[in-house]
């Protein structure tokens, strides 16, 4: 086995209640390093060694990062956000860090065959990261956030989960299923168009009314991931979700709710197309 890759770092607070708030991107993985510690125990006897136990005790997180998002100084050290501006971050020393889950996606090859890992930590809390500052020199020089943390087990001793994948994809979605978060269902229809060569498309149900529509048309189509986003720089249309659409009878059409700001994917479903044909 061969780690060759590391990107998608994703973090959300531990609900008191159980489960998690809605997960968020912390950045651009640079690096993560988990170091399991174990408390150990030996029993000698005739001069030998009889007994040896080694149980899991915590583990050690670093996680270094492009950046750290506005939504992680409120998510995960407690601070608050808002006063002068939008984005002003207030430090208080009543801020209290709190308990996240933790997921991101490794790729690695066996036998020459690369695999998409999904990694989960159930429990973490992290300190907030050291600031290192420096004037611009003759060479430019890269600072990025860092920050360490401790990972535990929860109640029933899980303290990490790991499945590997075919693709980024599908490892992406079982981080967010880990989180318990899916891409939502959306039942998707076409039917003849009122113009040749365009189709008639129902979603059920409908959007909510904050959120936006997009689709996309081919031979084949994949269904996003939850929270990939979904806009025209990734290759899809919008639609206001009545209008016609121009597409080829016997293609796939695929049509995503996403959010207003971010355009994230929430719920998708897809269809084969059925257009009017040349009279």
């Amino acid at each position: 086995m061969a780690y060759v890759g590391l990107r998608k770092p994703i973090i959300a607070k531990l609900l008191t209640e159980g489960g998690y708030s809605e997960p968020f991107a912390c950045g651009k993985a640079i690096g993560i390093t988990v170091t399991p510690s174990y408390a150990e125990a030996s029993l000698y006897a005739d001069d030998i060694q009889a007994e040896y136990d080694k149980e899991f005790n915590y583990a050690d997180v670093t996680l270094n990062t492009s950046t750290l998002p506005i939504q992680a100084h409120k998510e995960m050290f407690g601070h608050t956000i808002g006063g002068d501006s939008e984005t002003e971050i207030n430090y208080n020393t009543n801020d209290e860090q709190n308990y996240v889950g933790m997921g991101w996606v490794s790729s690695e090859k066996v036998d020459g065959k690369r695999k998409y890992v999904g990694n989960f930590l159930y429990k973490t809390k992290f300190s907030e990261p050291t600031e290192d500052y420096s004037t611009k020199g003759e060479n430019i020089e890269y600072k990025t956030p860092s920050i360490s943390g401790r990972a535990l087990a929860l109640d029933n001793g899980d303290w990490k989960k790991a499945d590997s994948f075919e693709t980024e994809r599908e490892a992406l979605a079982y981080v967010y299923k880990k989180f318990g978060y899916e891409l939502g269902k959306l039942t998707v229809s076409s039917a003849e168009g009122t113009e040749t060569g365009k189709t008639t498309v129902t979603v059920d149900p409908e959007k909510e009314e904050t959120n936006t529509y997009f689709y996309k048309t081919a031979k084949e189509v994949t269904l996003p991931s939850y929270n990939e986003m979904c806009d025209g720089t990734t290759g899809w249309t919008t639609w206001d979700g009545s209008t016609g659409i121009t597409a080829k009878t016997g293609d796939k059409i695929v049509v995503v709710e996403v959010t207003t700001e971010g355009h994230y994917a929430r719920r998708a479903g897809e269809a084969t197309v059925t257009a009017k044909a040349q009279e």
